[in-house]
């Protein structure tokens, strides 16, 4: 690994948002570049007093936005409803070739990015095949680190493509660069729609997932909608796409939970409205009746509100 961290020291990489997410990744990449966490206040206090990935501490260098120093690699990994509140603090780190890779969900994020920072330095990417729980500075990961799927919006080969493959591949960090990281995209977007909804309602995790047969019937309802909402926005997503999703989140058989379980659980806010809520907004935009995702939605919010209350 020593050989590895000379090969590629010089890559700057900071990353803000040490969740169930981003600490998954920053704990490869901590090896093998100079490596940040961005944090300020009482949260850069936290993670500077170590931070814990399955009982391990990590020791991470924690830098606030008034330490900042110009980024070569730049990862989201926050929620969506905090990407805005963060793109102050992440800007000082933001230079003339810096890159950014954002990890949230939806289809929300990039847009975001490129308006604020310049769609030349932004990357189009999404996590998956992750499973993890976190809770304050603890976080148990049931998975290997979870594959990062990124690429140019147009799809075309890089130079820093090619840095970032290879930074990946020295960190051991699982990753994909797809035909079609749109089509991906909105793929996921399916998978978080239709599987973080209606586990937040039932309070399922994956376990209770893999061989319900009335959990998947409900999926594909959902995933129907959220199939033809893509097509007004020139998206192709295929019956073999949403079967493939099923498959996929069919083969966790753990007890870990998704993100917007955990959200409600810990009576936190959720993504809702960018997940089920953005395939409401876009039907209405098009003119097209999205009722079980609408439904979806409405119970959510109704089973957040019992555990806030109760």
């Amino acid at each position: 690994m020593i050989g590895s961290k000379n090969k590629i020291l010089l890559m700057k990489v900071r990353l803000i948002g040490a969740g169930a997410v981003g600490v998954v990744v920053a704990a490869k990449l901590n090896c093998v570049s100079d490596f940040a966490l961005i944090a300020k206040g009482e949260r850069k206090d936290k993670y500077e007093h170590g931070i814990f990935l399955n009982g391990e501490r990590i020791d991470f260098k924690v830098l606030s936005p008034d330490e900042a120093d110009k980024a070569d690699l730049l990862i989201i990994a926050v929620k969506n409803f905090q990407l805005e509140d963060i793109l102050d603090d992440i800007a000082p780190f933001v230079g003339a070739d810096t890159t950014i890779i954002s990890l949230l969900n939806g289809i929300d994020a990039e847009r975001i990015l490129c308006e604020r920072f310049g769609s030349e330095k932004v990357l189009y990417a999404f996590i998956t095949d992750l499973s993890s729980n976190h809770l304050g500075v603890e976080t148990v990961c049931f998975s290997n680190s979870g594959t990062i799927i990124f690429g140019e919006k147009d799809n075309s080969a890089t130079s820093r493509m090619e840095k970032i493959t290879k930074l990946f591949e020295e960190a051991g960090q699982r990753f994909v660069v797809p035909k079609d990281i749109m089509h991906e995209k909105w793929w996921k977007f399916m998978l978080n729609t239709c599987y973080n909804t209606l586990s937040a309602i039932l309070d399922a995790d994956y376990c209770a997932m893999c061989d319900n047969t009335s959990f998947v019937r409900a999926v594909r309802l959902v995933a129907k909608e959220v199939q033809m909402v893509a097509k007004t926005e020139g998206i192709c997503i295929t019956q073999d796409d949403i079967e493939e999703m099923i498959r996929r989140v069919g083969a966790l058989t753990d007890h870990g939970k998704t993100s917007m379980l955990q959200d409600v659980q810990a009576m936190r806010e959720t993504e809702n409205r960018y997940f089920a809520g953005a395939v409401s907004r876009l039907g209405k935009k098009h003119g097209i009746a999205t009722p079980f995702v609408d439904f979806s939605s409405i119970l959510l919010e109704a089973r957040r509100h019992v555990v806030e209350k109760y």
